[in-house]
């Protein structure tokens, strides 16, 4: 994973994937970076990060913890997304 990626484009984007708008706001936390996402949908809205685990393999997880499989899956669409900015 290119770190570089979570700082591309604008602080506040949307894209859609598999038919629900997802409404990104780019959180810069000293040193780290936080995403919250809004979906057009009826699920909730969660904030995800990009974490280093203990062998330097990163993974999203939610904020709170909590979510960690739905935050894989939208970690993965955002990085998608900004991979192509």
């Amino acid at each position: 994973m290119n770190e570089s990626i979570l700082t591309r484009g604008k602080d506040s984007f949307e894209f859609e994937a598999y038919g629900v708008m997802l409404m990104c706001q780019r959180i810069k936390i000293g040193r780290s970076v936080v995403f919250h996402v809004k979906f057009n949908s009826k699920r909730s809205q969660i904030t995800i990060t990009l974490a280093k685990g203990p062998e330097k393999n990163y993974f999203w997880t939610s904020v709170p913890e909590g979510r960690q499989r739905e935050a894989e899956g939208v970690g993965a669409l955002i990085e998608e997304y900004l991979s192509k900015l």
